[in-house]
């Protein structure tokens, strides 16, 4: 009796105990990483109708109007403090102009504008491990470098002054700025970017990059930075075309993945660099449509928003020019196949001895937003813990995993165990399959984490004109609402599939779930492809087939089961474009989104063609033609490029031969290089270019 009342008595302290500590856990409030709806002008981008860009701009003598005086100077530069003062999310973004201007317009700003600056970045918080809480996003990859850029910058700038948050000089604040600028370089040459291909984020790369380009004065290390950035640039170059950059990616919201014109980020940056060349073609050919030619047009005169200008002015500058064999790629009008590897998986993370609590480690696991993934859950409690991070919005979940209830819990085997919802945060390595001609791009990031749900990442993407690009998704959630979610309706998948690609065939099968996992609130029986009939020139949907024309591109979808658009949803449309409006008379009223429902598997073959190779009659006569069969999650497609089978549990072969789909760091016609070669070499038929990070040398010809 004695022993069940002792047994009695630990059961009662250890309930007394855990209500306790999650009383005092559930008192822990995250805090806002975002102003509310009413405080929103007052932290705000523009004053009177005039923009941040345009205050830099009108202050350097780039522009006389619209022009500021100096009581609007001083007022948008304080938003801009406040803001940062406040520590809101995405604060660093907005650092870059402010230090940008401290510095080019140093002579145009009053006594009172320059110290509101200088106060500004003294005070402000630069990383995880400094005291202070908020809810700023520091850790993926690129807040880790404009983090770093601006406390580098800072430091170098005022290095005698003290920095008020932690106490420490500006010369200690450079140097452990500088440290991770390293790091962060050398991971992006041995294993390219965590989140590749983001027409969405690169552009949040590009302004820490080119700010670090034009104030830094360490000159190896600068060097080093434009071999990163020729190394930027030559990812978009191999999978973007005609000026136009939709690709298989890590991370991408529903406007960047629905269409060139509204959703690349990018754009601005592209065009100082290659676009009037790249657009000079399209605006010549008597086949392109003048609609076509005015969306060009349009994408051409896109101006660079507040991140990008840093980037663009450096260009017009001269600090930082693009390697002609970088632009001979881009401009190229000969069909060819690229693949590359890119990012880290958590597999990689451990075979590569960064799992653990150096700057190097932690900057390698969340840079690839690998947090909850068996391989790294035990280091990521021990870093939150150790830097009290629990009152950021984003990590504050992780408080109640350090319940005394929960010690006994060995949380990687239970990680590993059980296939949570959070693993699919995990960036993880891609392996991208383009295939490329003068008018359209087809890309697949090949076999990448089957199964696993999907943040945001966008598997494959057919790049066909400048509003108009084709992709599938399993929604994740019930299948209705959650448009504009991440991961939702539109943005990443509920299941990733089972996706390859050979040439200009992708085949995508996914298998849908039957019951939720740890942290979904629901699954739904639906795939889906965004495919906007009115946005072609001709459609044609018949039961399991769709047919399209857009310009000299044609498009063949095939399923394994019945096609039908769901009813105009405006909310569904508004959560895909992320607010964004298509160009005047592009309309998805008429249909935009086509759903394949029930059963098990859901099967897809894609395959695209053009007019120089075929007529649409021929197309659609040959694609008939095909053989295509599907069973039980596999499926046999047979066409003017080979027969390609595939099966979601992850045989994939072309002419009864295993195809490859681990890819080395580059391997196509312009450049083959294994992941953490000391040099990359990228060869056109007219220039070269040869990168030797750790000597900092860059030879170009």
């Amino acid at each position: 009796m004695t022993v069940l009342y002792v047994l009695i008595a630990i059961a009662v302290f250890f309930v007394l105990l855990t209500a306790a500590e999650l009383v005092h856990l559930l008192r822990i409030k995250p805090l806002p990483d975002l102003p509310d709806d009413a405080q929103r002008e007052k932290y705000s981008l523009n004053i009177n109708g005039k923009s941040f860009e345009d205050l830099y701009l009108f202050l350097g003598g780039k522009q006389s109007e619209p022009s500021f005086s100096e009581e609007e100077t001083y007022s948008l530069l304080l938003k801009q403090a406040e803001y940062m003062n406040c520590r809101f999310d995405c604060a660093d973004f907005r650092a870059q102009l402010l230090f940008k201007i401290y510095k080019d317009c140093h002579n145009e700003l009053n006594p009172e504008c320059k110290a509101l600056i200088k106060n500004t970045f003294l005070n402000f918080k630069y990383s995880m491990d400094e005291p202070g809480d908020d809810s700023m996003c520091y850790w993926s990859e690129n807040h880790q470098l404009l983090f770093a850029v601006s406390e580098y910058l800072a430091g170098q700038e005022w290095q005698n002054e003290v920095f008020t948050n932690d106490g420490k000089s500006g010369e200690e604040h450079r140097k452990k700025a500088l440290s991770k600028i390293r790091i962060w370089m050398q991971q992006r040459f041995d294993y390219g970017f965590s989140e590749y291909l983001s027409n969405n984020y690169l552009a949040e790369d590009i302004a820490p990059m080119a700010n670090f380009i034009a104030y830094s004065k360490d000159e190896k290390a600068i060097e080093q930075m434009k071999i990163v950035m020729d190394i930027l640039w030559l990812d978009v170059a191999l999978n973007s075309v005609n000026n136009r950059f939709v690709a298989a990616s890590s991370r991408m919201y529903g406007n960047n993945k629905a269409a060139n014109c509204i959703g690349n980020s990018v754009q601005s940056a592209m065009n100082v660099l290659w676009g009037k060349e790249a657009a000079e073609k399209l605006l010549s050919d008597p086949d392109i449509p003048e609609s076509e030619k005015k969306l060009i047009e349009v994408s051409l005169a896109k101006k660079p928003n507040h991140i990008v200008l840093c980037f663009t002015d450096v260009i017009e500058k001269g600090l930082y020019t693009l390697p002609k064999a970088v632009k001979d790629i881009t401009l190229s009008e000969e069909a060819f196949v690229s693949k590359m590897s890119c990012g880290l998986s958590p597999d990689d993370m451990i075979s590569e001895n960064l799992v653990g609590q150096s700057d190097s480690c932690i900057m390698a696991q969340t840079g690839a937003e690998t947090f909850t993934n068996p391989q790294v859950i035990k280091n990521t409690l021990e870093y939150l813990k150790k830097n009290n991070l629990y009152t950021n919005k984003f990590l504050s979940y992780f408080r109640f995993l350090n319940l005394t209830i929960f010690k006994c819990i060995n949380w990687e085997k239970f990680a590993a165990m059980y296939s949570i919802m959070p693993h699919g945060i995990a960036l993880g390595r891609g392996n991208v399959y383009t295939y490329r001609n003068a008018h359209y791009s087809l890309s697949t990031d090949v076999c990448k984490a089957v199964g696993v749900c999907g943040a945001q990442d966008n598997v494959w993407t057919a790049n066909i004109a400048e509003a108009l690009t084709l992709f599938t998704t399993h929604p994740a959630g019930s299948g209705s609402g959650k448009y504009g979610a991440s991961p939702g309706y539109w943005i990443g998948n509920g299941r990733r599939p089972m996706s390859v690609q050979h040439e200009n065939v992708n085949v995508t099968v996914y298998k849908l779930p039957q019951k939720k996992r740890l942290g979904e609130s629901a699954v739904c029986d639906i795939t889906h492809a965004y495919m906007p009939r009115d946005l072609y020139d001709e459609f044609e949907l018949d039961g399991n087939r769709a047919f399209a024309r857009k310009n000299g591109v044609f498009v063949a979808l095939i399923s394994d089961g019945n096609l039908e658009y769901k009813p105009y949803n405006p909310d569904s449309a508004k959560g895909l474009l992320k607010g964004r409006v298509l160009p005047e008379k592009l309309s998805l009223e008429n249909g935009f989104d086509l759903c394949r429902k029930g059963g098990e598997y859901h099967c897809y073959v894609t395959e695209l063609s053009d007019s120089d190779t075929e007529s649409f009659e021929q197309f659609k006569d040959r694609v008939k033609r095909n053989t295509f069969t599907s069973d039980n999650g596999c499926v046999s497609y047979k066409t003017n490029c080979g027969e390609i089978f595939v099966s979601y549990n992850g045989e994939f072969t072309v002419d009864g031969k295993a195809a490859q789909t681990m890819f080395d760091r580059y391997d196509s016609v312009f450049c083959k290089a294994k992941r953490k070669d000391k040099t990359l070499i990228i060869n056109t038929p007219a220039h070269s270019l040869e990168l030797d990070f750790e000597n900092a040398l860059r030879k170009s010809k």
